[in-house]
């Protein structure tokens, strides 16, 4: 994985071997990615045992969902560096120069496209003849900060194929997908974390964005919260759990009082 290895895999022309240092450096990144955001909440969680969402239930499944890891990151480290690659060698729309206006806005569409992606495979993965790719998934009703990988190849090829098509449909730069995978692997443990750190009036009604509340909801409660990063399509399609919004803002009314507790007195 030298820096010669991956200039010589963005060079048009290049070859399977400098695929495959590509492919290696994306597994590196994502497992580097796992262990700092999944280290980061262990210690978030045991120090702020109030702030868990199902407070009834505990997951002590922990070593059994890492042992899926590797197939999930395989998978979606193979999609993804097979978009980079592909737009590499110019087989794919000619991504538009990075620019101050142009990079943050195909980044924004991106991750609303992959949004509305992730949602209607969440769908299709809970219809009775597919759900027995995602049934896997399931087995953590009450989730925790490594359950983000515990699924099937299936599973994980569906989700990530977006990284591989994204590039012939929408001209981002390359760098701009980066960012996009980057936030995509640590909102996904957070919304898999099973304590509700950073709740927000921006994680509800009127705002779009969701929380992890709204991913731990879908495992407690399994027909609602399908969508990734917005509550938009949820709400839209009436799968939003209806507690959703009054459940945040419980939380931030917990995060407020353990400030002031923690404050100067």
């Amino acid at each position: 994985m030298s820096p010669e290895g991956i200039l010589r895999a963005m060079a048009p022309g290049a070859g399977l071997a400098d695929f495959a240092v590509l492919f290696a450096l994306v597994v590196v990144v994502i497992v580097a990615i796992l262990l700092g955001t999944g280290l980061f909440f262990e210690v978030m969680n045991a120090r702020h045992p109030e702030r868990k969402v199902q407070k009834h239930r505990v997951n002590a499944r922990k070593w059994q969902e890492l042992a899926y890891a590797p197939g999930s990151i395989l998978t979606l480290s193979l999609c993804f560096a097979g978009g980079l690659f592909a737009q590499w060698q110019g087989w794919t729309l000619t991504p538009l120069p990075l620019s101050w206006w142009s990079s943050p806005l195909l980044l924004g569409i991106s991750v609303v496209l992959y949004d509305a992606w992730f949602y209607w495979v969440h769908r299709l993965l809970h219809w009775r003849p597919m759900f027995r790719f995602h049934a896997l998934h399931h087995k953590s009703v009450a989730p925790t900060v490594w359950t983000n990988h515990h699924e099937t190849i299936v599973e994980a090829l569906l989700n990530q194929l977006f990284y591989f098509v994204i590039v012939f449909v929408l001209p981002i730069p390359w760098q701009m997908l980066v960012a996009q995978k980057i936030y995509d692997q640590i909102s996904g443990m957070l919304g898999h974390a099973g304590y509700e750190h950073f709740a927000s009036p921006m994680a509800r009604w009127p705002w779009p964005l969701a929380s992890t509340v709204f991913h731990d909801q879908h495992h407690g409660y399994f027909r609602f919260n399908f969508a990734h990063t917005f509550s938009f399509w949820d709400r839209v399609m009436g799968t939003l759990h209806p507690s959703y919004d009054a459940t945040v803002a419980s939380f931030e009314s917990t995060a407020s009082q353990t400030a002031t507790k923690s404050g100067p007195t």
